[in-house]
């Protein structure tokens, strides 16, 4: 479910067709994200989940999977 759910917005905010993105899809690489969307993306994580994405996670964050491990782990 979070998997979807993440992958959905990726979608949205950088205009792929959600099949394009899976869970071993380096975000910034894979998919050209920029830092800016990579910041809107989070936000929308925030939001959804209720959560807190720390800045020095940023750093850490690579695959769509990273993401998604994160935010179950927050739950």
């Amino acid at each position: 479910m979070v998997f979807e759910t993440i992958r959905a917005m990726l979608a949205q905010c950088l205009g792929y067709d959600e099949s394009r993105i899976q869970e071993d899809t380096v975000i910034l690489e894979d998919l050209e994200c920029t830092v800016e969307d990579l910041a809107e993306v989070l936000m929308g994580v925030e939001e959804e989940y209720g959560v807190a994405v720390p800045e020095e996670f940023w750093t850490r964050l690579s695959t769509v999977a990273d993401l998604v491990r994160f935010v179950e782990d927050q739950m």
